[in-house]
């Protein structure tokens, strides 16, 4: 569930102020680089001190990229030590502003007693989880490629971690990713490191009780990532922040989302009461983690985006063993049927229906895989075009256009499977019969009464889509 990176284009207006000295710039422009200092002004309630200096250019103002922050920032001066007022969902001079600075405090308790969401804040016991964007503001206008630095100063005792990029002693970014930068964790909380492919993975515990030891719980983590390497050949991307929250009282892993900017972090909900061996059924981690290897899109594929983690998932748990094959298949034939109305009338870029979303996008998809594997005797599958954009550069953390995803990906495997595909279902419908290519596939009856048809058409391919291109000992062959 990666946050839309649509957000990359957010358009900043703001309203002019005739109470500010008179301007020394007419026009804006884009500053050389921009510096924030970050510093814990009280620990009870979690208040930061914030200093964000841009250096040249001319500004317009800041911007808090997430609302409910709004009413919760204060005591805001610029660089003269003069008030500044909130204009809109900003804070705005009278006039372009060369080397423009801005000072606030704001209160990540209060805005998280208020959302109570791991997307904008969220406190457990003595930590508090929030965005980046939940407490760094933004220049405005949003420029593409302004380098920002991040100090973070605690007291100490006191942690900070976050999965953005480090450079010395400050992280960073561009400034137009602060709206979609990654997650941060202030506060008191324990943090583990594992190595998959000598790509780091931080495991970091919010405050809270959580009935698995620490270790299982990494344990599980390490082999979700270990096994989301082994689909794409190597770990997607060379760091990722895994936080796990505890949920007091609850079972199980109840949501994840990952943010990719500027290099992607985790969130899980963890029930307080999940068993180790519980872990291992979960389906969300890998689904975040499987995000790790496609490209960010802006204002475009969704559907490709989810639909591809929502059919591999369940693909990838099946091959490291924590699922059967016909339980793969039983899931689909169950729940693609939700996707059917986006895929055959309205298009699927104008879908909105959270299952219209997923699994619609997990038929195109499944059909593009189909189409590659028939067409190559089994040789290639749609993952083979999938790891050419990931080796082109194509993570988590690059926007791409969808159409160069596309076409990449058709280009590898040699066959034009995806850009077809999308024509036919992105911005229109045409019907596909599920029923006609279950029994293609040989996937035969319904719920516990599903059994696999060995000697249906399209058996050979059914099975190397769940367990791999080499369960058919033809098709290593035919790669060879």
């Amino acid at each position: 569930m990666k946050r839309g990176a649509a957000q990359l284009a957010l358009c900043i207006l703001l309203a002019a102020c005739a109470t500010r000295r008179p301007p020394p710039a007419t026009a804006s422009s884009t500053p050389s680089s921009c510096d924030a200092a970050v510093s814990v002004a009280t620990e009870t309630p979690l208040v930061l001190a914030v200093d964000v200096r841009c250096h040249g250019g001319a500004l317009t103002g800041f911007v808090a990229s997430e609302p409910a922050s709004l009413p919760h920032i204060r005591d805001v001066t610029d660089g003269a030590g003069q008030a500044l007022k909130r204009q809109g969902s900003g804070f705005s001079f009278g006039a372009p502003e060369a080397d423009a600075q801005i000072k606030y405090r704001v209160d990540l308790d209060a805005i998280a007693a208020s959302a109570e969401s791991f997307d904008v804040a969220l406190r457990s016991g003595a930590s508090v989880v929030s965005p980046v964007s939940t407490w760094l503001v933004h220049p405005a206008p949003l420029s593409t490629d302004v380098p920002v630095r991040i100090r973070v100063t605690v007291p100490p005792g006191f942690g900070f971690a976050t999965s953005l990029t480090r450079a010395g002693d400050a992280y960073t970014l561009e400034a137009h990713e602060i709206p979609v930068a990654s997650y941060a964790v202030f506060g008191r909380f324990e943090s583990q490191e594992v190595r998959v492919d000598g790509s780091r993975l931080r495991v970091v515990f919010a405050d809270g009780k959580l009935d698995a030891s620490r270790a299982d719980v990494t344990a599980w983590v390490a082999a979700s990532a270990r096994a989301v390497a082994d689909f794409w050949h190597k770990f997607p991307v060379p760091r990722v922040q895994v936080t796990l929250i505890p949920l007091p009282g609850r079972e199980g892993v109840v949501f994840g989302k990952v943010l990719p900017e500027s290099a992607p972090g985790v969130v899980l909900l963890v029930g307080e009461h999940t068993r180790p061996a519980r872990l291992y059924q979960d389906w969300i981690l890998i689904h975040e983690l499987f995000h790790l290897g496609v490209p960010s899109f802006s204002g475009e594929g969704r559907w490709f985006d989810e639909g591809l983690a929502t059919y591999y998932e369940p693909i990838i748990r099946a091959r490291v063993g924590w699922r059967t094959e016909a339980s793969v298949w039983e899931e689909f034939r169950r729940a693609m049927p939700q996707g059917l109305a986006a895929v055959g009338k309205k298009g699927l870029e104008d879908a909105a229906d959270f299952a219209e979303v997923y699994w619609g996008g997990a038929i195109v998809v499944m059909l593009a895989d189909i189409e590659i594997r028939t067409k190559t005797a089994g040789a290639r599958g749609l993952e083979d075009g999938l790891r050419g954009v990931l080796d082109a550069g194509g993570h988590a953390s690059e926007v791409w256009p969808l159409s160069r995803t596309f076409a990449l990906s058709d280009e590898t495997c040699g066959v034009a499977a995806l850009e077809p595909l999308a024509r036919a279902h992105a911005h229109s419908g045409r019907r596909v019969d599920l029923e006609a290519l279950w029994r293609q596939l040989g996937v035969e009856g319904r719920g516990s009464a599903l059994r696999l048809n060995a000697d249906a058409p399209l058996a050979r391919v059914r099975r190397s889509i769940v367990l791999g291109p080499d369960a058919n000992p033809q098709n290593a062959a035919a790669r060879n």
